[in-house]
């Protein structure tokens, strides 16, 4: 079933024929009548992906109150079992710690959510390739390339918005002549970023989960239960690189006196 890439969802009539989203009137409302739905599970599995992230944010808001509420020194102690309080903590100081060697406390604060956002929808949508019945939503080139846009729109506006002038020098370069050569470099160099995002997600996660499923149909059990292993630390390092890359970009660019002290 895996092989032929089946989802549960395509158990209803309607994802199975794509019509799903026509079926609900989602897609006339935006695009008018007639238009055509591609990859229905596609959307079904990156959906499920941002609700099972929401679940994950209230349950870890909900024991974070919980904890808030409890009297004296001990709202501060950590969780001595493994709670969603203590899972939640152990991934926003991760995140908050990649971000802190690049970014000012104040920046990291300002793009926590974006940043801590983009690694738990990749990794949750990633992860979803290695469960049976579930497909990667991250193996399509259409969800890669809407995260990498936003990556794009973030940096570009954070560097249009803190120094301008500067953001824009530096696009000419130091040489006068040499500027409407260096702005067209320049302007290519920060285009291909995002379309490195998109390609290098969507490349290794369509090739982690073709291999995963070939593989597994044709070897024994103990060669899947290795590669099983390598998938979810797959699905871990893809979703660390897009995140930490959309840091570094953020950082590149903001104004150099800003984060000389890095």
């Amino acid at each position: 079933m895996l092989a032929a890439g089946f989802s549960w969802f395509r158990l209803f009539e309607d994802v199975d024929k794509d019509t799903f989203l026509e079926s609900q009137g989602w897609m006339e409302s935006y695009w008018g009548s007639g238009h055509e739905v591609a990859n229905t599970t596609v959307h079904l599995h990156a959906w499920l992906s941002v609700a099972v992230l929401v679940t994950i944010a209230i349950l870890g808001r909900m024991a974070l109150n919980r904890a808030q509420s409890r009297e004296g020194i001990e709202r501060y102690f950590s969780d001595e079992k493994f709670t969603a309080l203590s899972a939640v903590e152990v991934f926003a100081s991760g995140i908050r710690s990649m971000m802190s060697d690049l970014l000012e406390p104040k920046d990291v604060k300002l793009w926590f959510p974006l940043i801590a956002g983009l690694f738990g929808y990749i990794f949750l949508c990633n992860i979803q390739g290695i469960l049976p019945g579930f497909l990667p939503p991250t193996d399509n080139i259409n969800t890669n390339v809407g995260m990498a846009i936003t990556s794009f729109l973030v940096f570009m506006g954070m560097g249009l918005w803190r120094d301008p002038v500067n953001f824009l020098k530096h696009l000419l370069g130091p040489v006068a002549l040499l500027a409407p050569f260096m702005f067209v470099v320049e302007s290519l160099s920060l285009i291909i970023r995002p379309i490195a995002l998109t390609i290098r997600l969507t490349a290794n996660m369509f090739g982690d989960h073709q291999v995963f499923v070939i593989l597994s149909d044709k070897v024994p059990i103990i060669l899947p239960v290795g590669l099983l292993t390598l998938a979810c630390l797959v699905s871990v390092v893809q979703a660390f690189v897009f995140s930490l890359l959309t840091t570094i970009y953020i950082n590149l660019s903001l104004p150099h006196h800003e984060h000389d002290a890095h």
